[in-house]
């Protein structure tokens, strides 16, 4: 995959095929937790959502392996209680309303967190959501949580003003990432020039959510 067809593809299997290379365990266990929280509405058993909250804990250090561990079987038994089977023309298929998404991120393999995307937007799809919109949708949040893998920022410390880490400290706690533009004023404030960044934060068809690699930047997070 070239840069550009990165910033314009639609296919979530291409984008997160080109990120296999080493990267942040923590990043790509948050991308699979903005997955579910996609689908929050509609997953029906609260272990799951459980396991979501602890995974994201976890991936910043607040929760500990038993926590994480203790989710995880938690989590495997509502997929029991919730899975079902859809039957088509020629084949049976699975359906887990969310609870499977939810299991892979409590889980220890790396690419468990990143194929999370497939039950959440099925998920989505079984209650009247069309299949493009999703992978434009998961496209969308890769590219907020992994930023552009052809083009790494040279993220200036000078730039982390106490106005700048405290704008983004509260996105990141409270989930609501709608002052984004004004983290961007700041950072211009601070002498940010770079493009991506300040596109990125003044983009309003941009999702936000945890793991936002412009947020993860000016809170020194990896």
């Amino acid at each position: 995959m070239t840069e550009a067809e990165w910033k314009v593809c639609g296919a979530p299997v291409q984008m997160l095929r080109a990120l296999e290379a080493p990267d942040s365990k923590r990043k790509k266990r948050l991308f699979g937790c903005a997955c579910c929280r996609r689908v929050w509405h509609l997953i029906p058993d609260d272990r799951s959502r459980n396991a979501v909250e602890v995974a994201e804990r976890f991936a910043d250090g607040a929760a500990s392996d038993e926590e994480l561990a203790t989710a995880a079987r938690q989590a495997s038994a509502a997929i029991s209680k919730h899975q079902r089977y859809v039957r088509g023309s020629d084949e049976v298929d699975m359906r887990y309303s969310g609870t499977a998404a939810c299991s892979h991120v409590v889980g220890t393999d790396v690419n468990y967190f990143t194929w999370a995307w497939q039950d959440a937007a099925q998920t989505a799809l079984d209650a009247g959501a069309r299949w493009h919109n999703e992978l434009a949708a998961t496209c969308a949040l890769i590219r907020d949580v992994f930023g552009n893998p052809f083009r790494p920022v040279d993220f200036s410390s000078s730039w982390q003003t106490d106005t700048a880490i405290q704008l983004a400290r509260q996105m990141y706690e409270s989930r609501d990432f709608g002052v984004m533009p004004i983290l961007a004023d700041a950072l211009q404030d601070a002498g940010c020039d770079n493009e991506e960044v300040l596109t990125h934060c003044r983009d309003p068809k941009q999702p936000h959510v945890r793991g936002c690699w412009v947020v993860d930047l000016v809170l020194g997070k990896t």
